[in-house]
């Protein structure tokens, strides 16, 4: 019986499986590896997960909840409809739909996990975690810190022994930064720092911001519903600049014209600088806390789907004098 590994993000999730000697990725039901941590209430009170749930981000964006796992462990509730829900129910969605679509995948069942959570993750987090599995149906074998299993994936791809890895996690909604000393067969996280207010969904903002101020349209006139469209072009635009050095977007305006931004690298590099500037801060924070000089880390390992960022290998770079990996 299959043991599901599981990361749990705040933005989207994914599961694999050990086979063949190594991890490989499981698909959902839409065939793809991400699935959305988005859940939504339709019209008729039914529970969708995922991408479905995603796109009612735009069109009913008062029954969706998303980056709930920001509350994990705490007494905040999501209110969808007239049904209410903590975060481990939430949660709980999620895994359970990863649980479901990997055993359609595998063609067998699935009651155990080891899920993955942020290195800052206190006990009332981690008993919060363990709920949301319990109420997908799924035993929690393993808690591992999200950095452990940054190095571990590391060191099995490449071979490498002893090393003083700087993790840099960067998703959706936040930023986590560890330095790990890998050594013989441990592996020991001997700073973390971080900033759980700074993702990817800061970056769509900020594009969204500057595509309001550059066709002098006032942002507060857009209707939810047109927000929400105005983000989901930001972040498409984006994620388009990794593999094409310009993007465009463009926006139906409240007035019925169409209003529209090519976005080229060096615009989302200016429009990042105070997001950099950020991300120096939580860096400069971990080296300190780790007792190392920048010149004494090894590699730097970039991980979440926001590391994907066109801009970011080259602003680590002019830091720490080596690309990233």
């Amino acid at each position: 019986m299959a043991i599901l590994g599981i990361d749990l993000g705040t933005t989207n999730s994914l599961a694999c499986v050990w086979k063949d000697g190594g991890p490989v990725l499981v698909k959902n039901s839409l065939g793809e590896f991400l699935t959305p941590s988005v859940v939504s209430l339709d019209k008729e009170g039914r529970l969708a997960v995922g991408a479905v749930a995603r796109e009612q981000l735009i069109t009913a964006p008062e029954n969706t909840a998303a980056a709930f796992k920001r509350w994990m462990g705490t007494q905040k509730t999501f209110v969808l409809g007239e049904r209410t829900f903590t975060p481990p129910e939430l949660s709980a969605m999620v895994l359970e739909k990863l649980r479901r679509d990997a055993e359609a995948e595998l063609g067998e069942e699935i009651t155990e996990a080891v899920i993955s959570v942020p290195a800052y993750f206190n006990d009332n987090q981690r008993s919060a975690t363990k709920l949301a599995a319990q109420l997908a149906g799924l035993k929690t074998e393993r808690i591992i810190n999200e950095p452990s299993a940054a190095a571990l994936a590391y060191r099995l791809a490449h071979g490498e022994e002893d090393a003083c890895l700087m993790i840099f996690d960067f998703g959706g909604g936040t930023l986590d930064v560890s330095v790990v000393e890998c050594f013989e067969n441990v592996i020991e996280i001997t700073a973390i720092a971080g900033d759980n207010r700074l993702g990817g969904n800061d970056i769509d903002e900020a594009i969204a911001r500057y595509f309001c101020a550059y066709n002098q349209l006032p942002q507060n006139v857009l209707s939810a519903e047109q927000q929400a469209m105005l983000l989901h072009q930001a972040e498409r635009c984006k994620c388009a600049l990794a593999w094409t050095p310009v993007s465009a977007m463009s926006l139906p305006g409240p007035d019925g014209s169409s209003y529209t931004l090519t976005l080229t690298r060096d615009l989302l590099m200016k429009l990042c600088e105070d997001l950099f500037a950020r991300m120096k801060k939580v860096l400069a924070r971990a080296i300190r806390d780790s007792g190392r000089g920048i010149g004494e880390i090894d590699h730097v390992i970039l991980v979440g789907g926001s590391s994907k960022l066109a801009v970011l290998p080259d602003f680590l770079k002019s830091l720490f004098g080596k690309p990233p990996l």
